[in-house]
This record gives C-alpha cells, sequence and structure tokens, in this order.
C-alpha cells in the first residue's frame, strides 16, 4: 500500500536524508504556529463546531448570537485565558510528542517510514489529550455558557472566564478539571494517528497519480498536492471520529456541570438509530474544515517553519 517514500512527520520541503527533527525546536515552533493559527480564526471555527454539538442552533444563528451584543470581539469568547493556553499546549506537546517519537523510532528497522509517522502521531496525540484536556473543559464551559455571550468585551470576558477554573474546583472539586480525560486522550491518539494515516494514505495517491501522467519523471508532490493531502487527509480523519468529539463535548458543556456523564446512556437516549445518527455527528461541517486546517498547520506548516530556521547543513564537495 505505501510507497518507501520520505515520511509525513519529516518536512516535504527537507532535502533527502534530512535525520529526525528536534522535538525541543518542533515543540516551540509548535506552540508558536498554533497560538497564530487559533487567534487568526482557528478558535472561532471551533467555537461554531463546539457550540453546534452542545445546541440545536444553526451555525448562523450561532454566529448571530456570539457577534450580537460583542461584534467580533464575540468570536474571541473563551480564548483568553483557557484557549490561548490550550492553543499553545496543544501545538507545543503534540509537536513534541510526535517528534520525540519519530526520534526514539528512528533506527528502528521493523517498521515502515509509514508506519512510524502513523505511531508518531498516534503518540503525539495521546500526550496532547492527557496535557489539554482541563484546558479544553475550562474554555469549553465558558464557550457553552449563555452568560458569556450578553455580557463585557475581551478584557471583561477573560476575567471572568479566569474565575471559572475557581468557581469550578470549589463547587464541583478538582477532580472535575480532569473530567473525559480518558476519552479525551484516546481520542486526541486516535484522531492524530488517522490524521497521519490519511494524509499518507492522499500522498501515496497523488504519487501515484503523477507517475502514471508521467512515466519516468519524479512523483515528488508539488506544494499544492502537499497542502490538498493535509487538508484531505484531516477532513477525512475528522468523518472516522466525529462521534467522539460530539461526546467530548457533552462530557464538558457547560449542561453537564455537576452531572456524571455515560457515553452508552448519553447515545442511547438519542432515540433510535437516526436520532443516534443525528447526535453522533453534530458539527460536522465546522470540524471537517478546523481538522483539515490544524493537520496542516501541524503535519506541514510547522516542518516548513523547521527547515527555515534549522536548513540542513549543505554538502561540501
Amino acid at each position: 500500500m505505501f510507497s518507501h517514500q520520505r515520511p509525513v512527520a519529516y518536512s516535504s520541503h527537507a532535502p533527502a536524508g534530512r535525520g529526525p527533527e528536534s522535538p525541543l525546536a518542533k515543540f516551540l515552533i509548535g506552540g508558536a504556529v498554533t497560538i497564530v493559527f487559533e487567534t487568526s480564526g482557528g478558535h472561532f471555527i471551533e467555537f461554531l463546531k463546539i457550540a453546534k454539538q452542545t445546541s440545536t442552533d444553526s451555525y448562523l444563528t450561532i454566529a448571530r448570537k456570539v457577534t450580537s451584543t460583542k461584534g467580533l470581539a464575540g468570536t474571541l469568547d473563551g480564548f483568553f485565558p483557557w484557549g490561548a493556553m490550550q492553543a499553545v499546549a496543544k501545538g507545543s506537546v503534540f509537536s513534541w510528542g510526535q517528534a520525540a517519537s519519530m526520534q526514539l523510532t528512528h533506527s528502528n528497522t521493523s517498521l515502515s517510514k509509514e508506519s512510524k509517522t502513523v505511531l508518531s502521531g498516534a503518540v503525539g496525540g495521546f500526550v496532547q489529550g492527557v496535557a489539554m484536556s482541563p484546558l479544553l473543559l475550562l474554555k469549553t464551559r465558558v464557550m457553552t455558557d449563555p452568560v458569556f455571550r450578553t455580557s463585557g468585551g475581551i478584557v471583561a470576558t477573560a476575567i471572568a472566564s479566569a474565575r471559572v477554573g475557581g468557581r469550578i474546583v470549589a463547587n464541583e472539586g478538582p477532580a472535575t478539571l480532569f473530567k473525559g480525560v480518558g476519552v479525551f486522550s484516546l481520542k486526541r491518539a486516535l484522531d492524530w494517528s488517522t490524521r497521519y494515516l490519511f494524509v499518507v494514505m492522499v500522498e501515496e495517491a497523488l504519487k501515484a497519480r503523477n507517475a502514471a501522467a508521467a512515466p519516468g519523471a519524479s512523483s515528488k508532490l508539488s506544494d499544492g498536492q502537499v497542502v490538498f493531502s493535509a487538508l484531505a487527509g484531516g477532513s477525512l480523519s475528522a468523518l472516522s471520529t466525529i462521534p467522539m468529539d460530539v461526546m467530548v463535548a457533552a462530557k464538558q458543556g457547560a449542561g453537564s456541570a455537576g452531572k456524571k456523564v455515560s457515553t452508552i446512556e448519553t447515545f442511547r437516549a438519542q432515540g433510535g438509530l437516526m436520532g443516534t445518527l443525528s447526535f453522533a455527528t453534530k458539527g460536522l461541517v465546522a470540524r471537517c474544515f478546523h481538522v483539515g486546517l490544524t493537520t496542516l498547520m501541524m503535519k506541514t506548516i510547522t516542518s516548513v517553519v523547521y527547515d527555515i530556521l534549522y536548513p540542513a547543513p549543505t554538502a561540501s564537495h
């Protein structure tokens, strides 16, 4: 199924023969790339997804509610401080875990490069899930609490959001911060392993297409094809993991505060196959859009930045 080309975990722009990327460097780069992406619109897309998963409103209605009182500033509700902290955490921690996994398996000859790539995605995702689950819960509580839709600007909302953590610990106990951490960590491992798997599959299909179109020529992907592979692979992954994503939002939303939310009972309560299917795919459009862009950021853009900051040494003659 896979050819023995450069693994996706390495930059597609890097010269042939480059070794694994530095986990520490990727930690810093991953955090920086993610915070820029989330501030520039990624957070609002995720906002739409979570709001859609925890309500019956349309995307248009949600957007109007978010911007009706605060204008565009409302699109950053939940971002300061929890969303910003989560953005840095999920980008840096994932990049570190993924790069560390590639470094540890670099000399392993029993695994193909593609297998190492998919494994590194799973490891990075699991580490990311453990690290950011409490921050996601805090951000989700703010994003799903109607009180925040009608009060204050960015600064006032950020201050009120910061108090949410203390209120949750006081009213529900410290363990609440890790509510859903098991499901979330497993979900993140599955998310990123499937994202990397689907990206590799799309890239391999494009390479085969290039080879068939021009026999004997290089099958190396163009920049456009690399971007398309990341977006397509991320979207396919989102389709395969949307039920778990909906369940995490249900467990961590403001409506479940102080309640024990059972995964099985939640799906059973939807009333039949169609009800369950409708519930399990809530927020699918926004999730596909967000996951596709996130995959592009973490798989491709971080490595492009890495190559710029740490160019491969030029071979001496």
